[in-house]
């Protein structure tokens, strides 16, 4: 850049003229001096570069930039490619350096602070200031602060964008790796702490949600609940469920169960896992109990121990039901209601005939008689604890998901 010579006066009936020979020369002359003036006036009022990862020469070295940018398109000149890109620059790094947006327009407000006392000086020392063409000159200032700080927003947001996606995909691949490492990798249950911001150790409720589409709304509704009641967690979309990890602290499972009220229009598992090592046993324990669900809810393992485990081998579960229940299921339909009413209510009340009675509206010598032939036609008898056992499991999976009519 060749300097002005001090005898050039601008053309008073041209502003833009005298705009640009007014910037030029405070490029030429004066642009260390605007640095310095800039970086002492930011770090006294801004704050939050006192306390970032901004050091005073990197500050010097940014606004040396930027503002030989604005000066240099106030100039009309051409821009070098050195600095062709330095508010784009200044958004990325500063985004990197998790600089607060607001401290960095703070910044570029200062610049334009800097700059304006800057011209007004020159303009009067060379005589132009003091006509009011001179003003409307101001708006070739304005548009080249304008376009640097449009510039180093929009690079700034999406350098923000893309490092919450690389976070995004830090924090799947850590989870990924929990669930797939197996029971007790010690490495997975580090790399899932560090990355997961979840305590090794902690109590977590564990919800697995089946065919929740992706980023759907009510994924959102959860988690931003569980954030109103400072409940750490973490929720990971995967191929065909939601997995959601809380951190119960000295909460109980119970307790939570409310704020997850949105995801029960789908069939949600949970159980309690004891800190992130026994995660992958608590996924699987929470998708038996998806298994066992024949409706949307969300139920946990501790209610749902009888049809978990009857469902965790579904196979297994009907060979049980054909084989204890098969002759009732092969009786005509008003027969078998009526034993079905008087058995379910039996096994899941208090085991008691006058409860089952009243709660039936039938006699109790009726109840009675209908549970005698149920024990009868199965050969089982309901106070033998392992024929009233078999007889339990074998209605859980009937009442379960997978359940069909079989004959004996």
């Amino acid at each position: 850049m060749s300097a002005l010579k001090p005898d050039v006066v601008p053309d008073p009936s041209d502003p833009q003229q005298a705009m640009r020979l007014v910037a030029g020369r405070l490029l030429d002359t004066r642009l260390d001096e605007l640095v310095h003036r800039a970086v002492e006036r930011l770090w006294a009022d801004e704050s939050e570069y006192a306390t970032s990862e901004v050091s005073r020469g990197d500050l010097a070295t940014m606004m040396r930039k930027t503002l030989a940018l604005a000066l240099t398109r106030a100039a009309g000149r051409p821009i070098p490619p050195d600095i062709i890109d330095a508010a784009v620059e200044a958004g990325q790094v500063r985004a990197r350096q998790r600089l607060p947006l607001p401290a960095l327009l703070h910044a570029f407000r200062i610049d334009l602070r800097i700059l304006w006392e800057a011209v007004i000086d020159e303009g009067r020392a060379s005589g132009v200031s003091a006509n009011e063409s001179f003003v409307e000159g101001s708006v070739l200032l304005w548009e080249a602060v304008e376009r640097n700080t449009a510039e180093m927003v929009d690079a700034y947001r999406t350098t923000e964008h893309d490092m919450a996606l690389d976070l995004d995909e830090l924090r799947h691949a850590a989870f990924e790796q929990l669930i797939g490492a197996g029971d007790g990798d010690q490495a997975a249950v580090r790399e899932a702490a560090k990355r997961l911001d979840l305590p090794a150790d902690g109590r977590l409720l564990v919800v697995v949600a089946e065919d929740v589409p992706h980023r759907h709304e009510a994924g959102r509704t959860v988690t931003s609940l569980l954030r109103s009641l400072g409940l750490p967690h973490y929720p990971a979309w995967r191929a065909d469920e939601l997995c959601l990890l809380v951190l119960l602290g000295d909460r109980q499972a119970e307790d939570v169960l409310p704020a997850l009220h949105a995801l029960s229009a789908w069939r949600c598992g949970a159980s309690v896992a004891d800190g992130l090592a026994a995660v992958p046993r608590a996924v699987r324990l929470a998708r038996a109990v998806i298994r066992s669900m024949p409706d949307p809810g969300l139920h946990m393992l501790g209610s749902s121990w009888l049809a978990a485990v009857v469902y965790a081998d579904s196979e297994l579960g009907g060979a049980l039901a054909h084989d204890v229940l098969g002759k009732i299921l092969a009786l005509p339909d008003h027969e078998r209601e009526a034993m079905f009413e008087a058995l379910e209510n039996y096994l899941y009340g208090e085991g008691s005939v006058r409860e089952v009675a009243e709660k039936i509206y039938r006699h109790r010598n009726t109840v009675r008689n209908r549970l005698q032939a149920i024990e009868r036609i199965t050969g089982l008898s309901l106070s033998r604890p392992r024929d009233l056992a078999a007889l339990t499991l074998a209605v859980e999976w009937l009442n379960g998901p997978g359940s069909r009519p079989v004959s004996g």
